[in-house]
Formats: structure tokens, sequence, C-alpha cells
């Protein structure tokens, strides 16, 4: 039979491999630098429309926003809740969605702004509240979608002067005269200096100067 004194010596060594095999507490967790949004929603007005989004994405791509947001609210619920919402004033609620879908894609992989009217919007938004990238990306977008007239239009809504001179020559160097639909979109101060710089660089209906002549003429007509 064993004795209690020749049992005791094996429980302890047996207490003692249990021991070694539990593993120490982990570290706790740490905050990612860039991917831990301390953040709220805000609830904006625009028009008779009511948006809720985050705050996170308005700071960080918009300059105005971020200085709004820096400053103390005038209520302690301005923008929390549905019944004293941020207005925001000058801006089109569907313009805005447009400028939010860039935020909040469904579209992962190509986006869900394709035509000149959406990405009209964005540019109108951008320019207003100070989105820097996105007028950008706006301009880029329509250098390829927008025509020749729907730049020079855009270009002196939106203050894009690098599309004028190009859009112009793009008319003064075409073989079709301006159809009166055009000519109507354009406006007469348009018409007339494009009309002066066509007569001015044809002869015997053929181009006669060089493409840079007519972009130097072009940009001297402008001012």
């Amino acid at each position: 039979m064993i004795s209690d004194d020749q049992q005791r010596p094996k429980i302890r060594q047996d207490e003692t491999q249990a021991s070694d095999l539990v593993s120490p507490p982990p570290p706790p967790a740490v905050k990612h630098h860039v991917f831990y949004f301390d953040d709220e929603l805000v609830v904006l007005k625009v028009e008779d429309t009511l948006f809720r989004v985050h705050r996170h994405f308005l700071k960080m791509h918009s300059k105005a926003f971020c200085a709004m947001f820096s400053l103390p609210p005038d209520r302690p619920t301005e923008g929390k809740t549905d019944t004293d919402p941020i207005t925001l004033t000058h801006t089109k609620a569907e313009d805005f969605a447009r400028l939010l879908t860039l935020f909040y894609p469904k579209n992962i992989r190509g986006g869900d702004l394709t035509t000149v009217s959406e990405w009209t919007s964005v540019l109108a938004v951008s320019s207003r509240w100070d989105f820097e990238v996105y007028r950008t990306i706006a301009q880029e977008k329509l250098s390829q979608l927008a025509s020749p007239i729907q730049r020079i239009l855009l270009s002196r809504q939106f203050d894009v002067k690098e599309w004028l001179v190009p859009a112009f020559l793009e008319l003064c160097v075409r073989e079709e005269a301006l159809t009166l639909e055009e000519g109507k979109i354009l406006g007469m101060e348009n018409v007339i200096l494009l009309a002066d710089v066509r007569q001015a660089i044809r002869g015997n209906g053929r181009v006669t100067l060089a493409e840079r002549a007519v972009v130097n003429l072009i940009a001297a007509k402008l001012g």
C-alpha cells in the first residue's frame, strides 16, 4: 500500500507541470493609427433633404468642413438630430448626394458616376465646399466626357481656365460650322469670339495656320 507521503511529491510535480502550460495574458490591443475612427455622424440639410453621414470623410477631404467642425457648435444639438441639422446653402441635394457616392460607392470597380451631368454635380459641390481632390477628379472626368461646348460653359462657371483654349481650338478647327442650337447654348459672346478666330485662321475654307499659332490667337482673343 502506498503511503500519503509517497503520493505528495507526485501531486506537487503534476501541479508544476500544469502551471507551466498556462499562457501569459496577451498584450492589450492597440488602436490602428489610420483605421480606428473615433467619429460620429452629422446631420446635414441640403434644400429639403436630410443627410446623415460620417464627419470623418467631410473633415478629411474638405477644408471648409474641417474648419466648420473645428468651431464650437452654436447649440449642443446642432448637427446631431433631424430637428437641428446643419444647413448647407447654395447647394443642390442631388449634387451633394452624387458627391457622397464617392465616399460610399455601390460600384466599387467602376464607380457610380458615369455622365457629364453627374460629374458636373461633383464639380459644383467640390468647388463650393473646397473638396480639392474631388474637384481635380471631376475635372479629369469631364475633360474626357464633356463636349467642347460643355467645357467652355463649365470653364466659365467653375473657373477651370485650362479648359478654355483647348475647347475653343476644337471648335475653331473643325470643318462643321456651329449649329443654331450650339450657338444658343454658347451665347452671343462666345459665338462672336469663335467666328472671329475662325475667320482669322481660315482661307478658302481651310485652316491656314499651325496649331500653335491658332492656340496663341485664341489665347489672345480670350485675354
